[in-house]
This record gives structure tokens, sequence and C-alpha cells, in this order.
């Protein structure tokens, strides 16, 4: 009986730790974050790498996420592609708003975080814990999944 008992609990706590593991969802105040993934290195040299997600306002009020943090890398900056004379480059941007009632995408070929000086490879299964800084919001702290190479969302 004793062992039945075991089992069932170690059954339900791996359980419960499955389900958590793949909440992709985050939020403080009324900034909500949803799909966060980042895509694994290419090679093991790499030293930069990329992380999109989707971020929701509920509020009345516009917002703006100001900073990334991650100890993944030695930088996390906001980027988004801009296309001058048929020429795509990336230009780093101090802030994103938010509009009440809005949603703003992070995703490849737009904006999106870009990591500088990893400190090790992303790899495909691992997560990146990560920090979202919003000027009224507050912080919101993410495990952040890393999926393939030209993954287009969290897998």
């Amino acid at each position: 009986m004793r062992s039945l008992i075991l089992e069932l609990a170690a059954a339900i706590g791996l359980t419960i730790a499955a389900a958590v593991s793949f909440v992709t969802a985050a939020h403080a105040g009324d900034m909500m974050v949803t799909g966060a993934y980042a895509r694994a290195s290419a090679t093991p040299a790499a030293k930069a790498g990329a992380l999109y997600f989707t971020i929701r306002n509920d509020g009345d009020a516009a917002d703006k996420l100001t900073a990334v943090q991650t100890d993944a890398a030695q930088m996390a900056m906001l980027h988004e592609n801009v296309e001058e004379n048929g020429v795509v480059s990336m230009r780093h941007v101090e802030a994103i708003t938010i509009a009440p009632k809005a949603t703003v995408t992070l995703a490849p070929q737009k904006m999106h975080v870009m990591l500088t000086g990893l400190k090790a490879p992303l790899k495909k299964g691992e997560r990146l814990a990560v920090t979202l800084t919003f000027e009224k919001a507050g912080e919101v702290k993410l495990e952040v999944p890393i999926g393939g190479v030209a993954a287009d969302g969290p897998e």
C-alpha cells in the first residue's frame, strides 16, 4: 500500500511538473507575455541569438518594454529590422511601446531581442531565464524554451 501511495504521488508530481514546464505565459500588471521562444544556435561557436514573444496590454494606458536581461548573454537589446533602399538591417530601439488594448509581436525578421556575447550556445530543449522590464508594469520573469535552429514558435 505504501509503495502504491509513493508511486501515485510521484506520478502526480511529474504530471504537474510537465504541465508547468509548458506554460509560456507570464504577466505583470496589465502586461501579458505569451509564446516566448528562442532558436538554437546554428554552431557551437555562435555568439549571438534572438528571443521572440508576444506582448498584450490589457490595460487602459500605454506601457513600454524598456529592458531585457538574461545571464545567458553579455547583452540583450531590443532590435527592429528596417528596410532602406532595398537593404534590410537591424536597428537598436530604446523601448517598445504597447498601446492600450493592443498586442505587439516580436518575431523573426521583425522586432526581436538580440542576444550578444552568448556565454554558451543555445541548445534545443533547454530554457533561458529572462527578465523583461516594463516602464509601468515592472518586471516579468520568463523561462524561455529553446527550439530548433529554424523554430517559428515555442516547441
